[in-house]
């Protein structure tokens, strides 16, 4: 059995967020901030394997927890593709990232 192939796109939004975390992390780390772009990329690679595997948070929106790192990446399924919302950190206000949608 085939399974089906997904793009997965980042709006403005998510892209600034996961560049302000990955700067953040670098100014300490860059082993740190190696290891959170990592962890990212696994989070796009299991999703794109199976996206609807991840919990329903808000209307159409799941939500992937990052592993080893306190964020969560928010994401919609739209035809063939997966359209991030949002790569946010879990002490931020969540009204922030439900605005988006």
């Amino acid at each position: 059995m085939k399974t089906k192939s997904f793009s997965i796109e980042l709006s403005d939004e998510a892209e600034v967020d996961f560049e302000k975390s990955y700067e953040f992390y670098y100014e300490d780390s860059p082993k740190v901030a190696d290891t959170f772009f990592k962890r990212i990329n696994l989070g796009f690679k299991s999703i794109n394997q199976n996206p609807e595997s991840f919990p329903i948070v808000h209307k159409d929106v799941r939500k992937y927890v990052v592993k080893k790192f306190p964020f969560v990446i928010y994401y919609r399924i739209v035809d063939a593709k997966i359209q991030v919302i949002a790569i946010f950190h879990t002490s931020r206000n969540p009204e922030i990232w439900n605005e988006r949608i």
